[in-house]
């Protein structure tokens, strides 16, 4: 089981660049797999700018991956997306995970102009235009959405062909499973959507999305990332210090809650499940809580 970091702004608040760089050498320190940036313009709650904290992060570390859960594809131009990874990744020296998603939040789309109701179908197109854009210089393509020609990117990512796609879905319903089996290197489930008992029917139908077009699925990773957790005496006791300080509102059956018994129990069920990855959604005043990972449920599973 990998252990990773999603990192997400506390507060309204500014964060400055130190932070942030901190938080990413602390990952590395302990030996987390990977921290990935959340990426929102507007939501409910604060939010970061997922290229620039992913730019902070190449810069404050060596080893660690880098990545996104999940950058919304179909709010950005292919182009922008190609450009803006590449850069990313020549950084990093080769270590982006490109997380995308379609996007889970209607208003946000809506202030963009962008139509929710057809951001499957759009990131879809986006992944064709990109991988395109990463492998071919004076590129062109024609789709619904977007359109373009003899476009060259460069410099290209410095991972061959390009860095390994992730998508993130909620579940894995046989539309989204068939786009996880044609472009990605992983799927990555939703810790704060998706419950632990969802995952062995999500992974059946990518099973099935890769029997059709030949592809062997122990090829794919299995990532629950952005999940909640916080440490208390009793799975009661935390869950009621969770809801006092935080004002995102979630089912308590899809957080790790309680002593270290109880987190180490439920990594283990989401292990079972078939996910071979979790990250936890921390921000940079965590610390305490990143290092207790490291040093009481990490060692669990090595």
């Amino acid at each position: 089981m990998k252990f990773s970091l999603s990192l997400r702004p506390m507060t309204d608040a500014p964060v400055p660049a130190r932070e942030i760089a901190r938080y990413g050498a602390l990952a590395e320190s302990l030996g987390y797999h990977a921290v990935y940036a959340t990426d929102h313009f507007y939501i409910t709650s604060a939010t970061f700018h997922s290229i620039a904290v992913v730019a902070v992060l190449a810069g404050a570390t060596e080893r660690i991956k880098l990545g996104f859960s999940a950058y919304q594809a179909p709010l950005r131009h292919p182009i922008a997306t190609a450009k803006e990874f590449s850069m990313l990744d020549a950084l990093s020296g080769g270590r982006l995970i490109a997380g995308l998603a379609a996007g889970p939040y209607a208003p946000e789309f809506e202030a963009f102009g962008v139509p929710f109701k057809r951001r499957g179908a759009m990131l879809e197109e986006a992944l064709r235009a990109i991988t395109l854009l990463w492998t071919e210089d004076a590129a062109s393509f024609k789709g619904e959405f977007w359109s373009f020609d003899d476009v060259t990117i460069t410099a290209k990512p410095v991972q061959e062909p390009h860095p390994p796609i992730w998508l993130g879905t909620w579940t894995a319903v046989p539309r989204a499973a068939r786009r996880v089996a044609k472009y990605a290197a992983g799927w990555q489930a939703s810790g704060l959507h998706t419950p632990v008992d969802a995952i062995p029917g999500g992974l059946a139908q990518i099973e099935k999305a890769c029997a059709e077009i030949g592809r062997n699925p122990d090829d794919i990773g299995k990532a629950y990332v952005n999940g909640i957790i916080q440490f208390g005496a009793t799975p009661d006791i935390a869950w009621a210090e969770f809801t006092r300080h935080s004002n995102r509102s979630r089912e308590k059956d899809l957080c790790s809650m309680g002593d270290t018994k109880d987190i180490v129990a439920r990594v283990d069920a989401l292990r079972a499940a078939g996910m071979d990855e979790i990250s936890f959604l921390l921000g940079v005043e965590a610390e305490d809580t990143i290092r207790r990972i490291a040093d009481e449920v990490m060692p669990a599973f090595r």
